[in-house]
């Protein structure tokens, strides 16, 4: 029956939103009867997540969020172009999480590891130009998560994502 509920306000509100071209309302709609016919909560919540990371990580590499140019990002090089030198190692925040380290889970490519805290993250510096995601914009988690499960997504960084589904799963 909540599956149905699901659908039912999903497609309401798609439909209804006047900022998305047809062709994308109907793909938005198919994804979500996708994720509802996977009647294995656990598989689910996986092909949620996957998706959800893969929505995050094509919006920072086709918009360039962090505006990265010659390994620094937006904030490193205009920091250096007012002469503050205090932080301008490359990898941005992925580098300086903790005291002169690299997160562990850089790679050369960027994040080695699928996690939505980590992928949603903004740094003030964006912020204050007005850049920053939140899971109101993401229609994945609008209609499947509870308000205990995005805190639980929002505020769990560094680990993998087989650790965070645990704890989406625990707070259903």
């Amino acid at each position: 029956m909540r599956d149905v509920t699901i659908l039912k306000k999903a497609t309401f509100d798609i439909n209804n939103d006047k900022t998305i071209t047809s062709s994308e309302k109907k793909k938005r709609i198919k994804k979500i009867e996708e994720v509802i016919a996977e009647k294995n909560l656990k598989k689910r919540y996986s092909k949620l997540y996957d998706m959800i990371c893969d929505y995050l990580d094509k919006e920072f590499q086709d918009k360039n969020i962090c505006g990265f140019k010659d390994n620094l990002c937006s904030r490193r090089r205009d920091m250096i172009e007012r002469g503050i030198i205090k932080d301008t190692y490359i990898n941005g925040c992925c580098h300086g999480y903790k005291e002169n380290a690299d997160c562990e889970h850089l790679g050369e490519k960027g994040c080695t590891i699928k996690n939505i805290a980590c992928k949603m993250f903004v740094c003030p510096y964006l912020r204050k130009k007005g850049i920053h995601y939140s899971f109101k914009n993401i229609y994945f988690v609008k209609y499947f998560f509870n308000t205990r499960q995005k805190f639980y997504m929002k505020h769990t960084f560094f680990v993998d994502k087989s650790v965070v589904l645990e704890g989406i799963l625990e707070r259903m």
